[in-house]
């Protein structure tokens, strides 16, 4: 039970709140994975991309939850893996885009490509969006930082929550939201159209890896 001094110290709606700001401060700046989510759903349908969404947005819910929890001391420990997170993120992504895009092709000669949508399962493409997002652990970081400038709504387990449900929330939103814009896409573009989304996306995210490993040497 919390004693009156937590309840003090507890404000549910700023914690949501700060909450809600956070995740969408993390998620709305436009990066591979929006791309890669967007393309999600252009190629599958709002249906079939939800697992996607729910992907991305699990990832952060957790590094909140690392970063809650013991993110301030995880923090030095993650920064010194530089370069090398974006090294590998930045060399997946190219690997990826590659990899779509041979597929794409593989998929048009057979029939367009919406045989792309009866070959994507929801486990597997619940995993792969996962681990694409997990491989950036400066998500940590950030959340770490973020938390420790609001260490007055960090008073008591009930707070730290409310702040996890709030960021969990909009990076959710987002994330399905991104996807939804591919859909629509999807619904209206013809074959054709939607294969020339399908290599402009590809094209987009292998440019986007290109200059994360870049960065990681400059």
């Amino acid at each position: 039970m919390l004693s009156v001094g937590d309840a003090e110290k507890m404000d549910p709606l700023a914690a949501f709140s700060s909450g809600l700001v956070v995740g969408l401060a993390l998620v709305v700046p436009f990066g591979a994975i929006g791309v890669l989510l967007i393309q999600e759903g252009a190629n599958l349908g709002w249906a079939r991309g939800v697992p996607a969404a729910a992907a991305v947005a699990s990832v952060d819910l957790l590094y909140c939850v690392i970063a809650v929890l013991g993110g301030a001391a995880l923090s030095p420990v993650i920064s010194g893996w530089e370069p090398w997170p974006r090294v590998l993120g930045g060399s997946i992504l190219v690997a990826i885009a590659v990899w779509n895009l041979i597929r794409a092709r593989q998929s048009n000669a057979d029939g367009g490509f919406d045989a792309l949508r009866t070959r994507a399962r929801p486990a597997q493409r619940y995993a792969v969006f996962f681990g694409l997002t997990a491989i950036n652990p400066a998500t940590v970081v950030y959340f770490a930082a973020t938390v420790m400038g609001l260490s007055e709504l960090m008073g008591t387990a009930a707070s730290m929550t409310i702040f996890v449900a709030g960021v969990a929330m909009a990076s959710f939103v987002w994330q399905l939201l991104l996807v939804f814009v591919g859909a629509i896409v999807h619904s209206r573009g013809s074959g054709r159209f939607r294969g020339i989304t399908v290599i402009a996306g590809n094209c987009a995210v292998c440019v986007l890896g290109v200059l994360m490993i870049a960065s990681a040497f400059s």
